[in-house]
């Protein structure tokens, strides 16, 4: 009898190995079909390893949902929050290292889905529809998604057949508030479209009191103390469009449009003020302000995209892309001044009395187009080019203001345009060893501008500005899921056409105006970032940074030395000038423990010294730190239950600073009938301690202020879906083995 020794299987899955090998094998016939085989008794040799619930490839983090033990019986939504280094509120909506730019993909495809329709979608999917969960911080040009964006691609280990889902919502709260929405989801192996609607109606309500102080030498001009109230009802609506569609193999078209309607209406205005003047004259007044106003804005943007991987050309893509921003908003202003002069010579009453109707507009428009192409140098290098234009950048604004005796006030009317248009050139190179990633990345740009003012104070100027801005970033990753990462730029910003003009803006009793001496402002940072993934407890980071700004552009709010010609009295103005350097030096420290799929605890802390510099002056500086930490926990696999709680010290703004409040925050939430309903409510701000307060002392001008949002309120929500994912459980690959 022959010994045969064949292996008949070797197999790798989720980290257990099994090795066969047959004893002996009887005497076959092979180029028989009626032939036959005798095996003896297979022994098996096994050997096991712990399946990891992390784990990275290259600049993937991947979280390992299928071998996730305490993750079973939930949702693909509560997989998802579990993803490293991805926070997510309430509504749904993402957030990774402070940025919310973040691409949710699935399959390796975008969704378009964000907010409430991508939290409602995947409660829809059991979590054992998933493979795992895909952070991608710092995609490379293979991906052609937008620079500074994130990935989050979520890989199911079933296939999406053609799906759709009909997602009905009514949320609200006690200030009171209300907001019904809808979803509509569709699926198929082509086209992915999802489209959301969504209206509201609430009431607001706000107190403010302060004072400022105006002075000329050691000598006070004027001192002023007020306190006002406002409330009113506003509105909102928005939609969301979403189109992907796959045109052929090597071809994808995008659409996303983005609109939102906001506005209020009948919202009151009452302030009570008492105002002291010193010059030119001595008088003591006692005034009340009050407005009745309407306001709406509609806003938005439209971006597609084409793109094509060239046949043939491993690596090598081509993307062609637009996006049209618009802006339109106006607002109708009724109101009257009654003044009491206490003290003070009524023949020279400066603090007039009005009765005023006022009208203001705001149009903006910008156009940019895009193409970009990546190239493969080999197999670890790539050279990503992208060329991009703004034809067409307008921005106007325009008021008219009506006395009550029929009058045009043309101290107060204006119109201006301000015309941009843009060139630039982005120029990256990406090279990967083993363990470390390094890109470099040359942006230059060419900008024109065009200021084109009317009135009272005419201003018709042209600008252009040319600037390169470097940047480089190195990572480095160890088999023990240590993250590495290196960053440091060079950035130039330009003076914007307000703080540029000649004309003035002028108000009840200040104005502002531009500076036709301003230049560039130039700003280098640096960062050195550490984190850690821990199979058990979740993952931890730290951030360190520094940036300082040379030339910051700062707009300064002073006293008019003399009597202003047009109002005859002291008042205040506002600036802008290359007036301050500036620094901000840190470390941002985050910890998430995490021991089950169902409660995690996350801390993120913030600590950091910073400071301005005028020259003539000593360094205005402080230390601040603010807190930030969260529980979410999930009760019997149904109940959601979240608090979180954040404080922090005052932080400083040139010649201000700036007070923190105490926000605590409880919400529970649960997912019923099998995915098709979910409740929840919270309580926002449990101490009622929305205070916003600033103080500022420059040269010139010294102020005081509170503000405080009734912000402690109930809110509930209920969504309800119809329809279903169908599911066919098939292994799908992820974003990173495209």
């Amino acid at each position: 009898m022959k010994r045969h020794l064949f292996f008949a299987a070797v197999m790798m899955a989720a980290g257990v190995l099994h090795a066969q090998t047959a004893d002996s094998i009887a005497q076959a016939r092979l180029d028989s079909i009626d032939a036959r085989m005798k095996m003896m008794q297979l022994k098996t040799i096994s050997v096991s390893a712990p399946k990891p619930v992390y784990s990275m490839t290259g600049e993937v983090v991947n979280y390992n949902v299928e071998n996730d033990e305490t993750v079973r019986g939930l949702t693909a939504w509560d997989a998802i929050r579990n993803a490293p280094s991805v926070q997510i509120d309430e509504e749904g909506n993402l957030s990774m290292r402070g940025s919310d730019h973040i691409d949710v993909w699935l399959n390796g495809s975008p969704t378009g889905m964000n907010g409430p329709t991508l939290k409602a979608f995947f409660e829809s999917m059991p979590v054992e529809a998933l493979a795992r969960v895909e952070v991608i911080k710092n995609p490379s040009a293979k991906y052609m998604v937008a620079e500074g964006h994130h990935i989050l691609n979520i890989v199911t280990s079933a296939r999406l057949r053609t799906s759709q889902l009909l997602i009905l919502g009514l949320s609200g709260n006690t200030r009171p508030y209300y907001s019904p929405w809808f979803s509509y989801v569709r699926n198929t192996d082509r086209l992915k479209f999802s489209f959301h609607l969504a209206g509201s109606r609430s009431h607001f309500v706000n107190d403010s009191h302060g004072s400022h102080t105006l002075t000329s030498g050691a000598d006070t001009s004027s001192r002023h103390v007020y306190r006002s109230t406002s409330d009113g009802s506003s509105y909102y609506g928005n939609n969301n469009i979403n189109i992907g569609y796959k045109i052929d193999s090597v071809t994808d078209f995008n659409l996303m449009s983005w609109n939102m309607l906001q506005g209020w209406y009948n919202d009151r205005y009452g302030n009570r003020c008492e105002q002291w003047d010193y010059r030119p004259d001595t008088a003591h007044y006692r005034y009340r302000d009050t407005s009745v106003s309407r306001y709406f804005s509609v806003n938005g943007f439209t971006n597609f995209d084409i793109k094509r991987r060239l046949p043939g050309r491993k690596g090598h893509n081509i993307t062609l892309g637009g996006t049209w921003n618009y802006l339109f908003s106006g607002r109708h202003n009724e109101s009257q001044r009654l003044v009491t002069l206490a003290e003070g010579d009524p023949a020279a009453l400066l603090l007039q009395p009005f009765d005023r109707t006022n009208d203001n507009h705001y149009n903006r428009n910008t156009v940019d187009l895009s193409l970009r192409y990546n190239r493969p140098l080999g197999p670890r290098d790539e050279l990503s080019m992208r060329l991009g234009s703004r034809p067409y950048g307008n921005t106007h604004r325009d008021r008219h203001v009506l006395l009550a005796a029929g009058l045009s006030d043309t101290l107060r009317n204006y119109l201006s345009d301000y015309h941009s248009r843009s060139l630039y050139a982005t120029l990256s190179w990406r090279h990967e060893w083993e363990q470390v990633t390094l890109s470099a990345d040359l942006h230059a740009s060419h900008d024109w501008l065009r200021i084109d003012n009317r009135g009272l104070f005419p201003d018709d100027t042209a600008f252009r500005f040319f600037d390169v801005e470097p940047s480089i970033g190195i990572t480095y990753r160890t088999p023990t899921m240590h993250y590495f990462r290196f960053n440091a730029s060079h950035s130039v910003t330009h003076p914007s056409g307000t703080e540029l003009t000649r004309s003035r803006t002028y108000s009840d009793d200040s104005y502002s105006i531009g500076n036709r001496g301003l230049h560039d402002s130039y700003t280098e940072k640096a960062s050195l970032s550490w984190n850690r993934y821990f199979q058990k407890i979740g993952n931890m980071g730290v951030e360190a940074y520094a940036s300082y700004t040379s030339g910051g552009i700062e707009s300064v709010t002073a006293s008019t030395p003399y009597a202003d010609e047009y109002l005859g009295r002291v008042i205040t103005y506002s600036m802008p000038f290359n007036i301050a350097s500036s620094y901000k030096a840190g470390a941002d420290a985050n910890f998430t423990y995490r021991p089950a799929a169902w409660v995690s605890i996350s801390l993120n802390a913030s600590l950091f010294q910073h400071g301005y510099h005028v020259e003539g002056e000593a360094w205005q500086e402080r230390f601040s730190w603010t807190l930030y930490t969260r529980l979410w926990a999930k009760v019997a696999k149904l109940v959601n239950l979240d608090a979180n709680i954040s404080y922090g010290n005052p932080t400083l703004g040139l010649y201000s600073q700036r007070e923190s409040a105490l926000s605590v925050g409880l919400g529970a939430s649960a997912t019923l009938l099998d995915g098709r309903l979910s409740l929840r409510a919270s309580v926002s701000d449990l101490l009622d301690n929305n205070l916003y307060s600033e103080n500022v002392e420059a040269p010139t001008y010294a102020s005081s202020s509170s503000r405080h949002s009734r912000s402690r309120y109930v809110t509930f929500g209920i969504t309800w879906r119809i329809g279903k994912l169908d599911l066919e459980y098939q292994a799908r690959g992820g974003a990173a083995g495209q």
